[in-house]
């Protein structure tokens, strides 16, 4: 009897281990300091083979781990088979970050960035101890990533962070924008806003018809369709939010088919990549920016190529104002002679005349470069081609052409000084282009021609024949008109135009893009109140309205967010924030009078099922000299919201103000 028990108290322990198709590891993890779980997948035939296999990873959802999804809740048993079908290794990291902490990857609201660990710090760990441990595909070709909720967030932020490791993911039901980055310096990181981040990076989208984020998803996938993203698919399914129904994994198979069949037909990454980075000091693709950016909002390298790049710094996205004070060197990829000096121009903007240095290559190929967060496009004239040693074969630009050289917009100008098109109205824009790199332009004719997806604009002149100057590198078009109909989205989509550049020279065509905010025509709001410095406000409609009779009770009592003499009228010097009906309104202008560069986000939650989107407001600043009398008109608008499913709901309006 005793032999009999003790058998059958052995065999359920080895048939357990043998029956998991996971097993669940852990390795020491420099980042946080202490071990991190994980789980992963080895794919059937893994132990009695010698080949390699491509790896996914999965970002599990809020409150998840690697071991249990409370919302996705995957059929961990089941993933085994499709594992083995598709000839894959799949990892499940950890997103906790501590082990009281339930709310995982340090994002979300002010309140729930509280960590200095962040996880792009992370995920080049894991993976390269996957690489390490496991026979994996170690290149970005056989690497991708599949998110939930949360981790589908998460899986864009980090495919976006580093294209040059990840080559496709699945976005599923992913939350469409958070904060991130450190406690004293976080960034709000919306999405629909970042495509630039993923133009090497296969993007699928899955959204649900009954999700609390299906209003909120359906913002990234129209801004996909102006962005031009390629390579993107998207997919609606029925149901909430979830991945399958229980006991299925038909979901996450298409999910994990669209990532597979990339690494089956990878595509070579574009001539020229962008990128975003909230960070002051960031890599990619062999580059290396440092800064000593201390304020949220974001850096931008902008069609990076041999010939130059762009460096840009914004506040917010899309179109905030610069950094006041930011620094930064900019190292490029070892892409050039060694030793070999170079004509380096740097072309800042709102001045005319470049700036001209001689920068030497290192004994590796790199260039360093200094500049300011003001915003500079720069040339680089490379070597000849016959000197010309590519020192590092593996760069992403290590192509053989005859002239490295591009072209690519340099700025754009409206008529009569304006910063936006006006609706139903004759708008004419030209565009200054530069030519980067070697002179082999220069002199030459190039065809120039405008595009526009939105069919609410019209273009004409938009296909032009443009002669270089044989001493300049700039070229000016000539006006291209525009006409636009176009009404203002209901939502948080991107309300304004993009337009396609192209550049024809001889067999060569170079692409750039332009955005231009539009000045809607709608209605006036009418029930309009001025904050500039007043001490006491009302809640009323889910807003904070200004009063100045001063007979609220303290405990009613809210602070001011505008700066001023209080007295409820704008005047000049004064930081003025307005509300309509109750509601803070974001405000857009080019009037020369209001300081663009010294405009103020104020963020607040949408108030919804969850925490997964936020609303701004504005608050602008009145130049000093601007005169009494002088009448100011904002486009403006309000967001409302539904909380079940989350549906962010825009209204526009104008606003017409006099300064006294």
């Amino acid at each position: 009897m005793i032999r009999y028990f003790f058998f059958l108290l052995i065999i359920p322990c080895i048939c357990f281990a043998q029956t998991h198709p996971y097993r669940d590891l852990s390795h020491d993890s420099q980042v946080f300091g202490r071990s991190k779980p994980y789980r992963i997948y080895l794919p059937e035939g893994y132990d009695q083979s010698t080949r390699r296999y491509p790896v996914v990873y999965f970002f599990h959802g809020n409150k998840g781990r690697y071991f249990q999804d409370p919302s996705a809740k995957p059929e961990y048993e089941l993933l085994g088979r499709l594992v083995d079908k598709y000839q894959v290794i799949m990892v499940m990291w950890d997103g906790r970050m501590d082990e009281s902490d339930t709310r995982p990857y340090n994002t979300g609201d002010h309140e729930h960035v509280k960590y200095q660990v962040q996880m792009k710090d992370y995920f080049p760990e894991i993976v390269a101890h996957i690489d390490s441990n496991f026979r994996t595909l170690a290149d970005r070709d056989h690497r991708g990533i599949i998110g939930f909720s949360m981790g589908g967030f998460m899986s864009m932020v980090m495919a976006g962070k580093y294209p040059d490791k990840v080559s496709a993911i699945t976005n599923m039901v992913g939350s469409p924008e958070f904060f991130l980055g450190y406690p004293d310096n976080h960034t709000l990181f919306p999405l629909r806003y970042l495509f630039d981040n993923l133009k090497d990076v296969a993007v699928r989208m899955h959204n649900m018809d009954n999700c609390p984020l299906v209003y909120l998803n359906n913002e990234i996938i129209h801004a996909a369709q102006w962005e031009g993203k390629t390579n993107f698919e998207y997919w609606m399914g029925q149901g909430d939010h979830k991945v399958d129904d229980p006991g299925e994994t038909k979901v996450f198979e298409t999910a994990l088919q669209f990532v597979v069949n990339r690494f089956h037909h990878p595509v070579a990454p574009l001539p020229s990549w962008s990128h975003y980075d909230i960070y002051p000091a960031f890599d990619l693709w062999g580059y290396s920016v440092k800064s000593d950016k201390e304020e949220p909002g974001f850096l931008y390298l902008r069609n990076v190529s041999p010939a130059g790049f762009g460096f840009y710094s914004r506040k917010w996205l899309p179109d905030g104002p610069p950094f006041k004070k930011c620094t930064a060197t900019v190292t490029t990829a070892p892409i050039y002679q060694k030793g070999k000096m170079y004509q380096v121009a740097l072309y800042r903007q709102g001045f005319e005349k470049p700036i001209l240095l001689k920068k030497k290559a290192d004994m590796e190929g790199h260039l360093q470069i200094e500049l300011t967060g003001d915003g500079y496009e720069v040339s680089i004239s490379p070597a000849s081609r016959h000197n010309e040693e590519r020192s590092n074969p593996s760069s992403r630009h290590n192509e053989e052409r005859s002239n490295l050289n591009d072209f690519v917009v340099l700025s754009h100008q409206l008529d009569s000084g304006k910063r936006y098109i006006r609706i139903n109205d004759n708008n004419q824009l030209s565009i200054t282009l530069l030519q980067r790199g070697s002179n082999t332009g220069k002199g030459k004719k190039a065809q120039l021609t405008v595009t526009c997806a939105d069919p609410s604009v019209t273009l004409s002149n938009a296909v032009q024949e443009l002669a270089w100057h044989r001493k300049s590198s700039v070229c000016q078009s000539q006006a291209v008109g525009i006409f636009c109909t176009k009404t203002p989205p209901d939502d948080a989509s991107p309300p304004w135009i993009k337009l396609n550049v192209a550049v024809r020279c001889g067999n060569d065509v170079f692409f750039d893009a332009i955005t231009v905010p539009v000045f809607y025509d709608v209605p006036y709001f009418s029930e309009i109140l001025i904050d500039d410095g007043i001490d006491c406000f009302v809640p009323r409609n889910d807003g904070d309205v200004p009063r100045n009779d001063g007979d609220v009770p303290r405990n009613d009592v809210k602070t001011a967010m505008g700066a001023g003499n209080g007295n409820g009228y704008v005047e000049a010097s004064e930081q003025i924030m307005i509300y309509e009906n109750g509601q803070r309104l974001r405000l857009y202008t080019d009037d020369p009078y209001v300081e663009t560069e010294a405009e103020i986000l104020h963020d607040q939650l949408l108030q919804g099922i969850w925490s997964d989107g936020f609303r701004l407001s504005s608050i602008v600043k009145i130049a000093d000299h601007c005169p009494a009398g002088h009448t100011i008109e904002f486009l403006s608008n309000y967001e409302t919201e539904e909380r079940m499913p989350i549906r962010r709901i825009v209204h526009w309006g104008k606003v017409s103000v006099t300064v006294k």
